[in-house]
């Protein structure tokens, strides 16, 4: 099969003339196996009427139905952070499920698949050899690197070694498995202008059919595990701001001179329907003095304001390579699997220890990373078995720690402890004050730079209270 480049990543985008409503759906936030109280992991991201899925561990289907707001129909989009079981196994029943849901009129439907190199042979595999025919095409993309950061620093003096090693060479460099019927070619899409770890993504838009917004551009950055694991970034664009109607537009408009022309020359009753022509960014024409005078959006439109930004982040136990995607993002998904509960006598530095060595964040990683970032609410998942999701006195006052520990870090308290199920709303005005899910805190922005290095610092400074080199 013959993979192109990313030909597109770098072509620009237009400001999006309305922003569509968003919405982040959790549907499992346990981390390596589901628990009573929680399901593997799994997450849904609306735009507008269309979802797309990041990471589907075992019963996303289940989740899926539980959770009564989400189409299988309206996925087009499923992103793979890695390639671990808790994160991907739910896959092959995932595209069973959308196939079920797509009515013959919408076999021009294509989802679009990106994740890490080998992505691409493992869903060939499981639809292959179940011999799963679908309606809908479907697009396997891979994010390819020289560097898959996935070595895990060495403990000092100790020859611990993780389960997952280097010696696992990856199925996907000894053999390739054969398209799918239905599969179109993929891209093996390369880092952006950098080389070694720090390398990043942008990823293809869409390949078309179904009703897909265009007005999020998409990223995707490396993250340190013990396999190769990504984080994604959606920013949005630019709002096209606002047309000031308290300026002379509409004494212009409403003029006796031009209500006669518009009602004569393009049946126009009432001619302030034209400011909507120019909120939608298009220019009109009015007559002034005998004359015919074009108006341009621009004349009379306040200024753009920036879209918004969301971050969905794999597991992780160093996030440094991510950070200047992450910079000022509006809302942050971080796993923060394990946490050290004092007053069982469990002791910081062990758990952070153990944490890093699994290739994991701790809520005080998760924490600092976000105010590296100055992110303006942090939702934390990814929780071991230990830390239930139900309502009782005894598994809130655990996540209550969690969520205090994560903010002492962050400095501000927009933080939350994600529970399956949980939508948090992602609203289009983002600035302003209040509490609740979709507040979002008054952080002072920082420069990708900025917090490239001050997220560096953090991580290194946490290795080393690991005892790691």
């Amino acid at each position: 099969m013959e993979h192109r480049e990313n030909e597109e990543q770098n072509k620009p985008h237009p400001p999006p003339i309305k922003p569509l409503d968003a919405r982040l759906v959790f549907l499992g936030t346990a981390s390596m196996r589901p628990s009573s109280t929680r399901n593997e992991s799994g997450n849904a991201f609306q735009i507008g009427k269309e979802w797309t899925i990041i990471d589907c561990g075992e019963g996303t289907q289940h989740q899926i139905l539980k959770a009564k707001c989400i189409s299988p129909a309206k996925i087009n989009r499923i992103f793979i952070t890695h390639l671990h079981g808790d994160h991907c196994f739910g896959l092959p029943g995932l595209l069973c499920m959308i196939n079920n849901a797509v009515t013959d009129t919408e076999e021009d439907k294509i989802v679009h698949l990106i994740g890490p190199k080998g992505l691409r042979n493992m869903t060939r595999a499981a639809l292959l050899s179940s011999g799963t025919a679908t309606l809908f095409r479907f697009r396997i993309d891979e994010l390819w690197s020289n560097n898959d950061n996935i070595i895990i620093p060495k403990q000092k003096n100790s020859s611990h070694k993780h389960p997952t090693s280097n010696k696992l060479h990856h199925y996907s460099q000894v053999f390739e498995i054969p398209q799918h019927p239905s599969e179109l070619p993929g891209l093996n899409i390369e880092p952006n202008g950098k080389d070694g770890a720090s390398a990043t993504w942008v990823l293809p838009p869409h390949p078309g059919g179904g009703n897909v917004s265009t007005d999020w551009t998409l990223y995707a950055g490396p993250l340190v595990h013990t396999i190769a694991s990504v984080g994604y970034v959606f920013q949005e664009h630019f709002h096209r701001g606002k047309i000031d109607t308290s300026s002379t537009l509409k004494a212009r408009i409403l003029s006796t001179e031009n209500r006669s022309y518009q009602k004569k020359e393009n049946g126009v009753k009432n001619p302030l329907q034209l400011l909507g022509e120019l909120q939608q960014g298009r220019s009109i024409q009015i007559q002034e003095c005998s004359k015919i005078v074009e108006i341009k959006p621009e004349d009379y439109m306040t200024p753009p304001t920036p879209g918004r930004k969301i971050a969905v982040l794999g597991d992780t136990c160093d996030s440094r390579a991510i950070s200047s995607l992450v910079a000022n993002a509006n809302l942050l998904v971080h796993e923060s699997t394990n946490y050290a509960n004092i007053e069982e006598g469990e002791e910081p530095e062990t758990v952070l220890q153990m944490a890093v060595l699994r290739g994991h964040s701790t809520p005080a990683m998760s924490g600092t990373f976000a105010k590296c970032c100055a992110v303006k609410l942090l939702l934390l998942t990814h929780f071991s078995a230990r830390y239930k999701g139900d309502e009782s006195k005894e598994s809130l006052a655990v996540m209550d720690q969690i969520v205090k520990e994560a903010q002492d870090h962050l400095g501000h308290e927009h933080v939350i402890a994600a529970r399956d199920f949980m939508e948090v709303p992602i609203p289009i005005k983002q600035h302003h004050k209040g509490g609740g899910i979709a507040a979002g805190a008054c952080i002072t922005p920082v420069t990708s730079l900025d917090a490239m290095e001050k997220a560096s610092a953090a991580a290194d400074s946490f290795l080393r209270r690991a005892g790691l080199s």
